[in-house]
């Protein structure tokens, strides 16, 4: 034992190669470094010019053609000529009109945006409550796995499991918003949503199908009544048959088509259509909860679905309806008819029409962060000025350091 250790502190070691780094200034860490250290001056200067550069840009955007109109129809401080609009319930479908007197052009696309003022869309109880499962894997989950899941706060209405559950897609807002002058102009609501959320991310649940080709006259059904089926009205056999649906039995439900961006142009107005959803005495989709916005037809690749679903990080916040495709001269008199079900009395809050140019709400928003950050700069820049110009300290005075001066002893 004692010669083997002693060999060992002899050097008897196994030969390899040498972990040593090369000798370069690279991995000799000897290369020539800047190490600027900044004094007063410099750090001032510094947040002037800044402040000042970002103010400039703020006032720049804040003064570019942006026009914004902003109209309230519903909540605390409604005009009392749109008395008429206010609700105290969901769902009223109280009917109003608001105009926007345009005093400035407005050069096309001119966007319609709906405001909502108070309502927590960032909360984190509020943006988890959703099942990804339904609205993206198609799957029909029972109430169990939907309460164990992000759905706890909201998965049934009373005998019906909600599909999709959850907070965020059951608050969608309703309010239906058409533009009735002047006639020649038009409230597109296409393309109002990032295309992957309405192709790719939401799809329509699983056994989804529907149909506008009858391949022979069908009878004249009472399925296709008026609004029979949010009342799961079934059709018969041979209608369902008629339309190529006859593996689903009489479990279709007829539809006449509204038409326009309502049904996404999948039929025409007045069309007759079948459709089938699996289990609708078990199962509550979208278009039974909020059939003012939602068709059959169309489901969870709604366009307002989409836009609803992306939620907003502060408590007062816009949302895209609709562009007008056409450029607004001075003068021009827009009326719009909204009807209102989507309630904001129950949490005290605020809904506004918005009419703003393509660069409108994007312009305020990055004046009003250009201009904050600038100030906070420039107001620092001042502090700092201030303090040095009272108190001044030049950069290294060894005065400072305690044990250095002689009159300080050191404790």
């Amino acid at each position: 034992m004692v010669v083997l250790l002693s060999r060992r502190r002899r050097g008897q070691v196994s030969e390899g190669p040498s972990k040593k780094p090369e000798d370069t200034d690279a991995k000799q860490q000897r290369l020539k470094a800047w190490t600027p250290v900044g004094g007063p001056k410099e750090y001032i200067s510094t947040f002037l010019v800044t402040g000042a550069i970002f103010v400039g840009v703020g006032l720049m955007f804040s003064q570019r053609d942006a026009v914004v109109y902003r109209e309230q129809y519903d909540g605390a401080g409604t005009p009392s000529e749109r008395s008429g609009c206010r609700i105290q319930t969901a769902d009223a479908g109280a009917v109003c009109n608001v105009t926007v007197e345009i005093k400035k052009k407005m050069r096309e696309p001119v966007h319609v945006f709906y405001e909502v003022d108070n309502f927590f869309q960032n909360h984190r109880a509020y943006v988890q409550s959703m099942e990804w499962n339904q609205l993206h894997n198609r799957e029909h989950l029972e109430s169990k796995e939907l309460k164990d899941d992000g759905c706890e706060k909201l998965y049934e209405n009373s005998s019906r499991v909600l599909n999709p559950c959850g907070l965020v897609p059951n608050t969608l807002f309703n309010d239906v918003i058409e533009l009735s002058e002047p006639g020649r102009l038009r409230l597109k609501e296409k393309k109002i949503a990032w295309r992957t959320d309405v192709k790719d991310v939401l799809k329509q649940p699983e056994g989804f199908e529907w149909s506008r080709y009858a391949t022979e006259e069908a009878d004249d059904d009472a399925c296709f009544g008026n609004r029979s089926y949010l009342s799961n009205v079934k059709c018969a056999a041979s209608t369902c048959a008629a339309y190529g649906l006859s593996k689903f039995g009489d479990e279709c439900y007829g539809y006449v088509c509204r038409g326009s961006y309502y049904d996404e142009r999948k039929c025409d107005s007045g069309e007759r259509v079948v459709f089938h959803y699996d289990r609708v005495d078990k199962y509550q989709y979208l278009y039974h909860t909020f059939p003012q916005v939602i068709s059959p037809l169309v489901g969870v690749n709604s366009e307002h679905f989409a836009v609803w679903l992306r939620t907003a990080a502060l408590p007062r916040f816009r949302k895209l309806y609709g562009r007008v495709a056409s450029t607004l001269d001075d003068g021009t008199r827009l009326v719009f008819r909204i009807e209102n079900n989507w309630d904001v009395h129950a949490f005290d809050g605020k809904k506004f029409l918005v009419v703003a140019t393509a660069s409108g709400f994007e312009n305020e928003v990055l004046a009003i962060a250009y201009i904050a950050v600038g100030s906070i700069c420039l107001a620092l820049g001042f502090f700092f000025f201030a303090v040095q110009y009272l108190f001044p300290r030049e950069l290294g005075d060894l005065k400072y350091i305690p044990w250095l001066n002689h009159d300080v002893t050191p404790q």
